[in-house]
């Protein structure tokens, strides 16, 4: 009969029979899905971290990483590994960290940081440029945001999060405020209305380029406060990126009323920049990271540049 106390033991045992460093291959496997990348992660040889994937299916008696046409995916069994292997290597660091203080100038590391694209744009590489100045031996991994980036930084893939404030997150992030963001309208420099005001009337009247990051036919937030007027715009161009509005914009009469961020030294790529001739609620940006990171040095850093006036 099998008691609670043996059960521990023999827990233990395994445990110590585990060689470590399988758990940290775990992890990166996990959280690249790809042996090559992993690899990379640990600075080992790709045969290395294969070898070690071997070692670790037959600890787990589960494939882990299953090929899926071009993809790699996660078996169930290995999903449900990474956000607790995560955590648990956290605090491994945590024991190990010996420097109280973080010096940028000295500092050696990675830090993978996932945006949406108005973010990237606004506020992200803008910060990629800090990083380089200011902590040269930080590498920084910019990407986009996918639906899949709480997960992502759950499992400790991600360092960081910069996406526009939700309602509400999955439990165990925390997040900070970044960016209090409001809306402009755009025309090119040479535009019929160059001269003349931005009336509500006209503004309507206008062929307007809009925005859809995530595809549909949505009425966007300029379409919404027109709506509350009674008033309707004609969208004449729906594109997936604000780059490609702005290009549009630089090239046609259109307008569109994007990201104040995105559209700094628009005067000097030919733009003319306007307020709109209506009410446009804005939105907040916000840096969001996983509460095991509280205490991690880069990421404390990384929120500070993000929150200092600079940045701004």
């Amino acid at each position: 009969m099998h008691t609670a106390h043996g059960s521990e033991i023999a827990a233990a045992a395994r445990l110590e029979a585990v060689n470590l460093n399988l758990l940290l291959a775990l992890h990166w496997l996990l959280a690249e899905q790809s042996v090559t990348s992993a690899a990379r992660r640990m600075g080992v040889t790709q045969s290395a971290m294969s070898r070690s994937l071997g070692q670790l299916r037959e600890l787990f008696d589960d494939p882990l990483l299953v090929t899926s046409g071009r993809n790699t995916l996660l078996t169930a069994r290995a999903a449900a590994l990474a956000a607790p292997l995560a955590g648990a290597l956290d605090g491994l660091r945590a024991v190990l960290r010996v420097e109280p203080t973080f010096e940028p100038a000295s500092a050696r590391g990675s830090i993978r940081l996932a945006a949406t694209e108005h973010a990237l744009g606004g506020v992200a590489l803008e910060l990629a440029l800090r990083v380089r100045r200011l902590a040269p031996g930080i590498d920084l991994t910019l990407e986009p945001a996918g639906r899949d980036v709480f997960a992502q930084l759950a499992a400790g893939r991600l360092d960081l999060l910069l996406v526009p404030a939700v309602p509400s997150q999955p439990p165990g992030l925390a997040r900070a405020s970044v960016l209090e963001e409001r809306f402009v309208s755009v025309l090119r420099r040479g535009h019929p209305l160059r001269w003349k005001r931005l009336t509500l009337r006209r503004f309507v009247e206008l062929p307007h380029v809009v925005v859809h990051p995530l595809g549909g036919e949505s009425e966007g937030t300029v379409g919404a406060a027109l709506r509350a007027l009674g008033l309707e715009r004609r969208v004449a161009l729906r594109v997936p990126y604000f780059s490609t509005a702005l290009r549009v914009v630089a090239s046609t009469d259109m307008i569109a009323t994007l990201p104040a961020s995105l559209v700094r030294g628009a005067s000097a790529r030919g733009l003319d920049v306007r307020e709109p001739p209506l009410d446009v609620p804005g939105f907040r940006l916000e840096a969001v990271w996983h509460a095991r990171s509280n205490d991690d040095p880069r990421v404390t850093w990384l929120r500070g540049l993000l929150a200092s006036s600079e940045q701004r």
